[in-house]
Parts: C-alpha cells; structure tokens; sequence
C-alpha cells in the first residue's frame, strides 16, 4: 500500500484572527487532493510584540529569535482549537509516525518549537539562521524539506505580488524552499 501524499501548510499568523478561518480552511481543503496535511501555525501578534520589543530594547538576534519561535507554542495551540478535527503534535518523531497511515485531510497542527530548539540544526545541508530573516515560511519550507512533502501551501491574507519577496515572504524563504517538490501560495481570505 502506498503512504499518501504529505502537504505541509503553513497558516499565516494573519489568519489567526480571521473569523471566518474554520469556514474558508474546509472550504479550500474541500477542493484538495487527498494528503497527509501537516500545519504550521504563524506567529501573528504575538511575534509583532516580540519585533516591536527588540526594536525597542535592542534584544539582538539569537534573544529575538527564540522569543519568536515560543511565541510558536501558542500560536499553534490556538490553531489546533480553532480548526476542526485538528490534532496538535509537538514531537517530531511522533508526528513521522502519524504521518504514516494517517487518514488524508486530517490535519496535524506541528508545534515547531521543540524541534526547532533540539533537532533542526542537526539535519542537513543548513540550519535556519537565527535572526528576522526567518519567519514561519521558512520553518515551514525547511519542515516540508525535511518530510520530503510533496507541497508546500502558504495560506496568507493576500495574493502573491508579482515577485515574491519580503514582506510577503521572509528574506531566507527562497533558500529554504529551494529544494521543494512544489510550492503554492494562497490568499484564504478570498474562501470566506
């Protein structure tokens, strides 16, 4: 029997606050391909605080950043409990495990923290540098690597600009997504 596809989505933090993101998920999944999804939740606010905080404390880089990647913690809890039918993961080896034999459109919300903090740098060829060149799209890519996924879906407030670059994408995105069997860009809003 063949393992079904895998589909790492990356929600945006901007939908986090979206009343109509229950909706607008079922309805975009709807019109899906069967996969194994794997989400990923963006920070939102909550690493706007962060940012704001280290513009205006100086917090460098490496302090920063890992705020930001706790910020994840929440932000994919959240995700989980907004979404139906939605299972919160936070182990990376468990979430391999689920992933086989999982039913298709049954998404697995991946809390990134743990993993980001113990495991990620150890796999090849880089680790995600530590600084506000990388968001969760990043994460995201680098995760959907690491699956070997078939896509990547970024789900984001608006439509991709002609060329993809920050803001609508971090700065690291295209490194990270290099390798990438396919990746899509959607604007959810636009399902409500």
């Amino acid at each position: 029997m063949n393992e079904p596809a895998v589909r790492v989505v990356k929600v945006g933090g901007s939908l986090l606050d979206f009343a109509g993101l229950p909706r607008a998920w079922s309805d975009w999944l709807a019109g899906q391909t069967p996969a194994v999804n794997v989400l990923i939740a963006g920070g939102g606010r909550w690493a706007d605080v962060v940012r704001d905080a280290d513009r205006m404390w100086g917090l460098g880089d490496e302090t920063a950043h890992w705020l930001a990647i706790d910020v994840l913690a929440v932000s994919s809890r959240l995700l989980a409990a907004i979404l139906p039918d939605a299972r919160l993961e936070q182990d990376w080896e468990r979430l391999r495990q689920l992933m086989k034999g999982r039913e298709a459109n049954s998404p697995l919300v991946f809390s990134p923290v743990a993993f980001l903090q113990q495991l990620e740098a150890r796999f090849p060829p880089h680790p995600l540098p530590h600084d506000w060149h990388v968001t969760t799209d990043s994460i995201a890519a680098r995760i959907a690597t690491l699956l070997d996924a078939d896509e990547l879906v970024l789900l984001k407030s608006a439509d991709p600009p002609p060329l993809l670059q920050p803001p609508y994408v971090d700065e690291y995105f295209t490194r990270a997504s290099g390798g990438l069997k396919q990746v899509r860009f959607v604007n959810l809003r636009g399902f409500a």
